[in-house]
């Protein structure tokens, strides 16, 4: 039978064995982070861009704004069919649907360069099952002189696959031109399901 002694002793000797091997552990995990893939404790939606994008599309054909939630490939397609019709849009990596979505935005034709588009946020209200996606659009104010040459800003990134119903919301800046210094500043609007 082991007496206390032996215990207190036994226990005091595993301490730096547990240390020892939690650091192992601690430093092997920092070396092959990114090989490995742990699971992951918040099981939200994760956000990734897509390479190229945003992106500025010059055309002279009227298009409607777009906000679409892409699937499958045929829509991706679809969808740079419907934005780009001379087809030089293309994305350049490749999205698994089975695992990813892509959330895209589009502008309806601007008349003038220096138009931006970019998806900045996502917010997730778990009560709801809902993810809002907020994206902003820069316009030249009318003032800038600007040159005209017709066009369509673009932006799409990939989402984790999601049942969640998944909304936009617009922030709009607009730059506006001081014509004296040449000084620009932005100003600030926000619409919802944009």
């Amino acid at each position: 039978m082991i007496d206390d002694k032996q215990r207190a002793s036994l226990k005091v000797s595993l301490i730096p064995l547990v240390i020892l091997i939690g650091l192992i552990l601690g430093a092997g995990y920092f070396l092959l982070q990114g090989e490995i893939n742990l699971p992951k404790l918040n099981k939200g939606p994760t956000i990734q861009r897509i390479e190229g994008f945003p992106t500025v599309i010059y055309s002279d054909r009227e298009m409607e704004k777009q906000r679409k939630v892409i699937t499958n490939e045929q829509e991706l397609n679809e969808f740079l069919n419907l934005v780009d019709e001379t087809g030089l849009l293309s994305v350049k990596e490749s999205i698994n649907f089975d695992k990813n979505i892509v959330l895209a935005v589009a502008s309806s034709t601007n008349d003038r360069v220096g138009h931006k588009i970019k998806i900045k946020s996502l917010y997730e209200d778990k009560e709801d099952r809902k993810i809002l996606v907020e994206f902003e659009e820069m316009n030249p104010d009318g003032d800038c002189e600007m040159e005209l040459d017709p066009n369509i800003t673009v932006d799409m990134v990939m989402l984790s696959k999601t049942d969640w119903e998944i909304d936009f919301e617009k922030i709009t800046k607009v730059l506006e031109c001081e014509k004296e210094n040449d000084n620009q500043y932005e100003t600030e609007t926000t619409e919802q399901n944009e």
